[in-house]
């Protein structure tokens, strides 16, 4: 097949919406929430809070760009048009290592949880789970879409047992006692949550092949948003509420040990099922979102060996190369990688990236102050300079700032 056949636009709004609580809620909730209660203690709720609206500052840029250059690059894209394509090169880098990375800790991840039910090497499944949502980007979006759609009902309603459960012992414990950390423990619970949000940055890059998608993206990206804010707020009360949250930051399986509590061995099983379908829909989004973005960085680009990733091809009518490329990259990261530290080094790349973008919103803007308003135009603007993106790039230095503290403290 030839280099300039498009991609297809195969995917609605309740694709979106989809990809984009999946992407988010994916595997940050269940393997991060022990780590971020040792931070914020029974405030818990108050670190996810903080995480959702800083992200949703973002996203807000995000729906904007995205309504103006409804392209698979995403952050590249806007970048490149903001401040030049060689500033956009430079961040690619970050921006392709942010979902390579991404991709092979929750794989690790998909591996430790596989282990609680079957004795399999971890190698094994690391490269096992990577082909097989790799398999699924090759066969076409579409096919990823219904596979991502069929995990995330399946994830959410894992979510929705442990806030059953809980709510009998809703308003048991004391949500606004402070622990020993403080409000740094928070903010900092707040830093280390926040390596759920690349799901924004995956989500963004699905505008080639998204019907309507100056209208639809914008609203995908921001209901995506609120509605994970309001899940990670109910699972946070709910976690502290029926387990103390010593006893979850503790445990290895966080949200598994909630469970059991209350239903005993077979729920924690179920749970962890539930947890392998969050955990490997996460990989299919991030080497979705990362191949789309080489795909569209090839495209743009005058080196001659990455014209080769521009390749449209196959079944699916996918940038296969692309796909392999980013999917060998995974594997090779994933059977080297420490869960801990590369969720961490996930968080600085994606709090530059976000940074990065906020930033080229504000230049775009101000360089473009005569231009037609955006499909999607963000509200509460100073001489065309939007207030929300300031406060963005704000709180995304401060919580940059947390993420290095979690990381000397060795979180």
């Amino acid at each position: 097949m030839g280099k300039d056949k498009q991609l297809k636009r195969s995917l609605g709004l309740w694709d979106i919406l989809m990809f984009g609580v999946g992407g988010i809620v994916g595997a940050g909730i269940y393997a991060i929430i022990g780590e971020a209660a040792a931070l914020g203690g029974n405030m818990l709720w108050l670190s996810f809070v903080i995480a959702s609206l800083v992200a949703l500052l973002t996203a807000l840029s995000y729906a904007e760009f995205v309504s103006r250059f409804p392209d698979s690059g995403g952050s590249f894209e806007y970048i490149k048009q903001s401040l030049g394509k060689k500033p956009a090169f430079i961040m690619s880098g970050f921006m392709v290592l942010t979902g390579v990375v991404a991709a092979a800790a929750i794989a690790i991840s998909f591996a430790s949880y596989l282990n609680r039910l079957w004795e399999i090497p971890a190698w094994i499944i690391v490269i096992g789970i990577v082909a097989l949502m790799a398999f699924f980007n090759i066969i076409g979006a579409k096919y990823s879409s219904y596979y991502n759609s069929f995990a995330t009902i399946v994830t959410l309603s894992g979510l929705a047992v442990v806030i059953a459960v809980a709510i009998p012992e809703i308003g048991t414990v004391d949500l606004t006692k402070l622990n020993n950390a403080g409000w740094n423990g928070i903010l900092a619970g707040g830093a280390l949550i926040f390596f759920s949000y690349i799901g924004f940055e995956d989500l963004v890059k699905m505008a080639e092949e998204t019907k309507n998608p100056e209208k639809n993206m914008p609203k995908g990206v921001l209901l995506s948003g609120i509605a994970v804010l309001v899940i990670y707020v109910l699972i946070a009360i709910s976690s502290v509420s029926v387990l103390d949250w010593n006893k979850l930051a503790q445990s290895e399986g966080p949200l598994a040990a909630v469970i059991e509590t209350k239903l005993g061995t077979i729920g924690a099983t179920g749970l962890v099922v539930v947890a392998l379908f969050a955990t490997s829909k996460t990989i299919l989004s991030n080497i979705l979102g990362t191949s789309r973005l080489l795909y569209d960085i090839a495209r743009d680009s005058e080196v001659k060996w990455l014209k080769k990733f521009t390749t449209i091809s196959g079944i699916g009518n996918a940038p296969n190369y692309a796909i392999i490329a980013i999917t060998v990259l995974a594997i090779g990261f994933g059977l080297l990688g420490n869960l801990k530290l590369v969720a961490s080094i996930s968080n600085i790349f994606i709090f530059i990236v976000f940074g990065m973008v906020n930033f080229s919103l504000l230049i775009f803007r101000y360089k473009n102050r005569d231009k037609e308003k955006a499909p999607f135009h963000i509200p509460l603007n100073i001489k065309n300079i939007p207030i929300p993106t300031i406060l963005a790039l704000i709180t995304i230095l401060i919580l940059f700032g947390y993420n290095i503290y979690n990381l000397t403290q060795g979180s």
